[in-house]
């Protein structure tokens, strides 16, 4: 028996087409791989990053804006308080003082009031002081000194009068202030008498001068 001979042409033709055939399916398959995967989108990268950046920078200026805001309405609030503390203060001071002169001012009819309404037509039933030297006779000015707790001086010296016997002789020029929880007196009303009382006492005077001289010529 023949020893088996293989045929080389078949054989070696055979196996360089297996060979050739997976080397193809290889080549396609790596080459189906690649185009599969897509190159790297550059510039849609860059455009995120750069929203990303944004996005970051924007909210670091709303950050910063609301800090700054807050900054500000913090110290707007301080600041009214301040003010508010010391006009609270300063109207203790001008309460504690208890001046006439501060008094007037709160009077419903004070002093700036009479100067303010003075003119005709605001008043009705007017009529002359006659004798304001009576009047003013009746009055008892004073020298006085404040309580410590009305006064931030209370070592200087006042000319005044005392509401209560102020109020006997001229009782619509007196009245109560609810805030102090005192008497208080309107001083403007007393400005007409002591004009008047002027006008008469200087009608005395003239009076007296032309009696005298006529007293020498005889």
């Amino acid at each position: 028996m023949a020893p088996f001979q293989p045929t080389g042409e078949f054989d070696f033709r055979n196996a360089r087409q297996m060979q050739g055939g997976a080397a193809a399916a290889g080549n396609s398959t790596l080459a189906e791989t690649f185009a599969a995967l897509k190159k790297p989108d550059w510039g849609g990268m860059a455009a995120t990053n750069i929203d990303a950046a944004g996005y970051e920078e924007r909210g670091i200026r709303d950050a910063n804006t609301k800090v700054r805001n807050s900054l500000i309405a913090q110290t707007a609030n301080v600041k009214a308080t301040e003010i508010a503390a010391e006009a609270r203060v300063q109207a203790e001071r001008e309460q504690a003082a208890g001046s006439e002169f501060g008094s007037v001012f709160k009077a419903g009819v004070g002093l700036l009031g009479s100067v303010l309404l003075s003119d005709e037509r605001t008043k009705n039933t007017i009529e002359h002081i006659d004798d304001a030297l009576s009047t003013l006779r009746q009055l008892k000015p004073v020298t006085f000194y404040y309580n410590e707790e009305y006064s931030s001086n209370p070592e200087r010296i006042h000319n005044g009068f005392i509401a209560q016997d102020y109020a006997k002789v001229l009782p619509d020029a007196t009245y109560y202030d609810d805030s102090l929880d005192r008497l208080c007196i309107d001083i403007g009303e007393l400005f007409a008498l002591l004009v008047r009382g002027v006008q008469q006492l200087e009608s005395r005077v003239t009076r007296m001068e032309a009696k005298n001289a006529s007293v020498e010529v005889r």
